[in-house]
């Protein structure tokens, strides 16, 4: 079996702009996804796939392999389906270009996941919120699942705790956050990025809602995870704070 990571870079993102080529202490933002990501073991292939020149040089620069894209996707899949066309593979991983501190587990959970149970057909995965602020983040995307099923994704914080204060003292009552991770079987990729954007997609902005419209079902596997991704200027001081806390 044939799997590959592709780890979509768009230089032009509108909440910011060259975040993927930001230097975060000492490399670029894209150049530390790729170098997590291509320790993992059961790859057999693992691409950066962008559609800038800049993006394009950078990887170059540090020996990344690297995919020239079609400027007009507009999904990080849309990228990811263009590099399967050109790369044959059974299973593909799409890693987001902007989470540098990815863990392993995070990719090689969800992948085992999707490899074990054949009812999902895509994989991706969550991590308990541990910080009260992300809570309200819209830059930090919610996910409700229940055995391992994704239910819904939302921006905001769901689901609603109505009846938390009635739960029995041995309830745990959490909020999860996804990871921008995802395994795809290539047949679901296909229906994925064939489909139409759903209107609740359209809404929240976020195209895993529409793989639920269409009735794929995204198994979700619970990490240890709470590195910041990096989506805005600001979360550069959140990423730095964390590579001296954690990672010098």
């Amino acid at each position: 079996m044939k799997i590959c990571a592709v780890i979509p870079a768009r230089y032009s993102s509108t909440r910011f702009p060259g975040k993927v080529i930001y230097t975060l202490c000492g490399k670029p933002v894209v150049i530390w996804v790729w170098e997590r990501v291509k320790k993992i073991r059961e790859l057999s292939f693992c691409y950066i796939a962008t559609d800038s020149e800049k993006v394009y040089e950078v990887c170059k620069k540090y020996n990344a392999p690297v995919i020239m894209t079609s400027s007009n996707h507009q999904s990080g899949t849309d990228r990811v389906w263009e590099v399967a066309s050109k790369v044959n593979a059974d299973i593909y991983i799409n890693v987001q270009g902007d989470e540098p501190f990815i863990k392993e587990e995070c990719i090689t959970l969800p992948l085992r996941l999707i490899l074990k149970e054949k009812e999902f057909d895509i994989t991706s995965a969550a991590s308990i919120i541990k910080d009260i602020n992300q809570i309200n983040d819209i830059n930090v995307v919610k996910v409700v699942f229940e055995n391992k099923k994704a239910i819904y994704f939302s921006r905001l914080p769901v689901p609603y705790h109505f009846v938390s204060n009635n739960l029995n003292e041995n309830s745990e009552v959490f909020y999860y956050r996804h990871i921008g991770v995802y395994v795809y079987r290539k047949k679901s990729l296909e229906k994925f990025v064939k489909a139409q954007k759903s209107k609740i997609e359209l809404l929240e902005r976020l195209e895993q809602l529409r793989a639920l419209a269409i009735g794929l079902k995204i198994g979700i596997e619970l990490v240890d995870y709470d590195a910041p991704a990096i989506d805005v200027p600001s979360d550069i001081k959140l990423a730095e704070k964390y590579f001296r806390e954690n990672l010098e």
